[in-house]
């Protein structure tokens, strides 16, 4: 069996160096196979190994939207599925976090939608995309991006309906970007993720962190060599409820 080694990536000109006197964020999508199993586990040594202490957020009651997306139901329907999916997440891979010894704390997603300031926020960015088209432009890109890789993975085409997955995906930008924003409070100089940041977060990073916090929540990613093709995301719950 070959390795699985993970590096890590970013764009930013800054010295590995800088990480071992730092605090990262390391998030969590529930579902995703980069979040699971050897690659999980190699991803803990790397971030051990890398940085003076770490907070892990688990995206759970996020993923409400995506679990929405092929069904006909609305995101709101999924919510106690997707918190569901975090109790599972969390448990069958305890044995893994268990291992971050710089770890400080783990946060749910219902942080940031119960936070005091999650409303304010979330008008701030909607007015911004309102008022600025290079801004609404980035979640467009990020939307299509998205669907062009999703839409071809369904096994059953007829119903899906464009449009409203365009929307669900809208609304889990909106939230994931008006976290981004309110993550500041956790003190993190970098959130650590096994994937490139989407254009929409990028730009929120640019226009609602970076001026006010010039030193936080940069993107550093985690790439895996000698791995095959990933997954796509998939639903333990789901899964369960379709084989019963």
């Amino acid at each position: 069996m070959s390795y699985i080694k993970p590096v890590f990536k970013y764009n930013h000109n800054l010295d590995k160096e800088t990480f071992k006197n730092s605090k990262c964020l390391l998030t969590i999508s529930v579902g995703q196979e980069v979040h699971e199993g050897d690659k999980f586990a190699a991803t803990i040594d790397l971030v051990n190994n890398s940085f003076n202490s770490c907070v892990m957020l688990v995206d759970d009651s996020l993923q409400r939207h995506s679990m929405a997306l092929d069904k006909k139901e609305n995101a709101d329907f999924f919510y106690e599925s997707s918190i569901l999916e975090g109790d599972l997440w969390l448990e069958r891979n305890k044995k893994h976090y268990q291992n971050l010894n710089i770890l400080q704390d783990i946060i749910r997603w219902d942080k940031w939608l119960r936070h005091p300031n999650y409303l304010e926020q979330q008008h701030k960015i909607k007015a911004l995309i309102a008022e600025k088209p290079d801004y609404q432009t980035s979640f467009d890109k990020t939307i299509d991006e998205f669907l062009r890789r999703f839409y071809p993975r369904l096994l059953e085409k007829s119903n899906f309906d464009m449009k409203r997955a365009w929307n669900l995906c809208l609304d889990y930008l909106i939230e994931e970007c008006t976290a981004l924003c309110l993550w500041t409070e956790l003190n993190c100089n970098f959130e650590i993720y096994p994937g490139k940041r989407n254009l929409a977060m990028h730009e929120t990073h640019q226009r609602f962190v970076l001026p006010f916090y010039p030193e936080m929540l940069y993107a550093v990613s985690i790439k895996f060599k000698n791995r095959k093709q990933l997954k796509p995301q998939q639903f333990q719950s789901s899964v369960a409820a379709e084989e019963a």
